[in-house]
Formats: structure tokens, C-alpha cells, sequence
């Protein structure tokens, strides 16, 4: 997705103009970054809005996305992924799905690699793995992290 097509709709900004630890100009890797998926399991393709932004590192990534979800820029339910995500170990590559209605994918963004390829290749490996468990996790209606 080129710079010139973001728009209101797929991106999601800070309610602040503060960086982030760790912010970065550009949306090309190295580095790590995260976007929001709306309604993960629908069919199709998927509803993204991404951060664009890469981090230096996935705890700066994770660590935004912790502030987004605290601040409410994205999802009704953040206050309760927030504190999911807080649970969770060492930062790296996850996804926090909060049953049905969002999809948070924290990913690594390789040398020379866009930050919106790197998140919808992250978003679909995980979608296709849990494909299975799908209902389960819907059911559950709580938060979990792979």
C-alpha cells in the first residue's frame, strides 16, 4: 500500500503527537511494528488499519500498542487487551484477539520490507493456524495471545 492511500480508515494514530520509545519515520523494516485487524474471522480480506510507523524494537512496538489500546484509539474493548497484553512474557511477534471484533498483530518488518505486507503476512499465518479454534476463541469472549 503506497504512502499516498492512507487514509482515516486504515490508520490508526496516537491521541497525542509525543513519539513513542522507539518511533521511527518511514514504514519500511528493519524493525517491528503492529496493526489492528477488524472482525478477524470474516471471510475476504481483511480490515486492517495499521500503525505506520516502525519500531526499533518488538518490546517499543508491543509497548505502543499497549498505549493505543489504553488511550481507546482502537477496539471498545482495550482496557481489557491492554491488561492481557501486559501478562504476556518477553515482546516478539504475537497476536492479541479479543474474541471477535479485533485482531492487534505485533510483527517484525524485515530489511527493505513494507509495514503493511509484514502485517497482513503475520495476520494470515495466524489466521490459517487458528482457523481450527476459531469458535472456541469467539466463544471464549475474552482476550488471548499467540
Amino acid at each position: 500500500m503506497s504512502p499516498a492511500s492512507r487514509t482515516p480508515y486504515n490508520t490508526v494514530l496516537p491521541w497525542d503527537d509525543a513519539p513513542s520509545p522507539g518511533e521511527r519515520d518511514g514504514a519500511v523494516g528493519p524493525g517491528w511494528s503492529w496493526a489492528a485487524f477488524s472482525l478477524p474471522w470474516a471471510g475476504g480480506r481483511p480490515s486492517p488499519k495499521y500503525r505506520w510507523t516502525v519500531f526499533e524494537t518488538a518490546a517499543h512496538a508491543v509497548e505502543d500498542l499497549h498505549r493505543r489500546l489504553v488511550d481507546g484509539d482502537v477496539g471498545r474493548r482495550g482496557a481489557l487487551c491492554s491488561s492481557v497484553l501486559r501478562k504476556r512474557g518477553a515482546p516478539r511477534e504475537l497476536v492479541l484477539c479479543d474474541a471477535a471484533e479485533w485482531a492487534y498483530a505485533v510483527h517484525e518488518v524485515r530489511a527493505g520490507a513494507h509495514l503493511a505486507d509484514a502485517a497482513d503476512a503475520c495476520f494470515l499465518r495466524w489466521r490459517t493456524s487458528m482457523a481450527g479454534h476459531r469458535f472456541t476463541i469467539v466463544n471464549a469472549g475474552v482476550p488471548t495471545v499467540w
